[in-house]
């Protein structure tokens, strides 16, 4: 029940912002005379924005967010895991790039080892990226 409530506060915030966006930005083409792309991009100012009210939550959220989740004590545990876990599977991809799978291994021969492994991790469900860890440093 919990979750539920906690899915539909985020889908809520989520439709908000969304709807002020596309509000804010449809006033901002009308008023600017927005006709053609050539238009948006020699316009001097971003279009794309939130109005005042929505900003203003947004930077409160935001706030809330930094103080109470991302640097929250009590969460510091669980941080530093999971930084140790992709720590050690990136210097491990980066020792043995051959162990990365076939279509990252050919990304590597276009771009830089570094942001292919990134791209890979950045890519991972929490449960994978364990997997992955046990399979290739050993432990979790």
């Amino acid at each position: 029940m919990e979750k539920l409530k906690f899915n539909e506060a985020v889908k809520r915030i989520i439709d908000r912002m969304v709807g002020d966006l596309i509000r804010t930005l449809q006033q901002g083409i009308k008023d600017a005379g927005i006709r053609s792309l050539e238009d948006v991009r020699a316009h001097p100012r971003r279009l794309a924005t939130f109005s005042p009210t929505v900003e203003e939550e947004r930077r409160r959220t935001k706030e809330f967010l930094y103080q109470n989740l991302y640097f929250s004590a009590a969460l510091e545990p669980e941080k530093n895991d999971a930084e140790r876990v992709i720590r050690q599977l990136f210097d491990f991809w980066m020792a043995k790039p051959e162990s990365l799978p076939q279509s990252y291994q050919e990304k590597a021969g276009q771009d830089s080892l570094p942001r292919v492994i990134c791209d890979y991790i950045a890519g991972m469900t929490d449960n994978f990226i364990y997997e992955q860890h046990e399979k290739y440093c050993g432990t979790t």
